[in-house]
């Protein structure tokens, strides 16, 4: 009679070549697409309404921010519905506290400024998204329709 100890043995050998058989055909397969797991090229942005973008580590708006944001007021400020704030700040996945905290305070100055051009602040809906998690700039605020 076998003890669970010598079965407990036999059933670590058995399954150390699946594992890297399998640790060996996820490393071939990335191989043979040219790219690796932390180089995956990043999604296009999402559809926005607006783009606002930042300078650096700045939450200031520029000049052409604030003519943008002037047109898009004007004529949505007549519309019914919400709008959704995503602001990024960083670079792709970096969720660190900083980065999410630059973001915020770019999502609110420009809530600030919508609502100082006529949009009801309880229509804006703000997201600190933090770094990028597409290609798009990554110093930016998109204005979209919320789920759009």
């Amino acid at each position: 009679m076998t003890s669970s100890r010598e079965n407990t043995a036999r059933a670590a050998s058995g399954a150390a070549p699946f594992t890297a058989f399998a640790s060996l055909l996820v490393a071939l397969l990335l191989c043979s697409t040219g790219a690796t797991a932390a180089e995956a090229p990043l999604p296009p942005p999402r559809q926005a309404l607006l783009t606002i973008i930042f300078e650096g580590a700045g939450t200031t708006l520029g000049q052409t921010a604030r003519e943008q944001l002037d047109s898009f007021s004007a004529e949505y400020a007549r519309k019914g519905g919400r709008l959704e704030l995503r602001a990024y700040a960083g670079p792709p996945h970096d969720k660190s506290s900083n980065s999410r905290r630059l973001s915020l305070r770019r999502a609110l100055t420009v809530r600030h400024e919508l609502v100082e051009r006529g949009i009801v602040a309880e229509r804006i809906h703000v997201r600190a998204m933090g770094g990028v998690s597409d290609s798009g700039p990554q110093d930016r605020v998109d204005i979209s329709l919320p789920g759009g």
